[in-house]
């Protein structure tokens, strides 16, 4: 490539955010948001043993997804078999989960 080829693509880059601390400041947010959302899980979980309810389907079902999701790309990269294992068990309690929402919302009791 030509240095101008090279500096026109630095351009563009940092015109459309991909730039190294436009990343930095993505992959930050993404950590906060992961410990914000286990976090209300964990409080929500907490709060429902404590009145004796149970945790709506709902709120289990996305939790359980959000699991699927980073044990799937855990596994992808380090094909632990751990991780596979975590990421077919908790996408099949997902389904399970979201069986459970369904018919609620349909009023089928089963």
């Amino acid at each position: 490539m030509k240095k101008e080829e090279i500096l026109s693509k630095a351009q563009r880059e940092g015109v459309l955010g991909v730039d190294e601390g436009t990343k930095y400041m993505k992959n930050h947010g993404r950590i906060i948001g992961q410990i914000m959302f286990c976090s209300v899980f964990i409080v929500i979980a907490l709060l429902a043993i404590m009145t004796n309810n149970e945790i709506d389907y709902g709120v289990r079902a996305m939790f359980l997804a959000y699991i699927v999701g980073e044990t799937y790309v855990e596994w992808k990269f380090k094909k632990s078999k751990i991780y596979l294992f975590l990421s077919i068990t908790a996408g099949f309690a997902t389904i399970l989960a979201l069986n459970e929402v369904a018919c609620n919302m349909f009023g089928v009791t089963l």
